[in-house]
């Protein structure tokens, strides 16, 4: 599910670009593709254009927030099995310090200096 929301997540982004950029600009015309008078999608492009962003932005926005909400809850740990963890580690017998000390679990000699 995760991947089928990004997949529409990246294919609304790239349509939201692209009809931003082709999109009439301050002058009349189209702003990305060459500032010309008449318009591509007939005498109500604006119009057409404005609802279309509208819409792609919505989903932009609904898939944002449910990938991010999705993401924290996979990501979060339950609080039960960190109690289970830090019981399973308590129970475990505790090594004796003269026992494994620093160095001599891999045989490494640190007592005396290299001359």
């Amino acid at each position: 599910m995760i991947i089928a929301l990004t997949a529409l997540f990246f294919v609304v982004a790239v349509l939201m670009m692209i009809i931003i950029l082709i999109q009439p600009g301050s002058g009349g015309g189209l702003g990305f593709l060459g500032g010309g008078s008449q318009s591509a999608f007939g005498t109500q492009t604006g119009n057409v254009m404005t609802k279309l962003t509208t819409v792609l932005a919505a989903l932009f926005f609904i898939t944002a927030f449910t990938l991010g909400y999705l993401n924290a809850r996979t990501s979060r740990v339950d609080t039960k099995e960190i109690q289970q963890m830090q019981e399973a580690a308590e129970q475990l017998p505790a090594e004796e310090a003269g026992e494994a000390g620093f160095g001599e679990e891999i045989g490494v000699d640190i007592s005396e200096t290299n001359e």
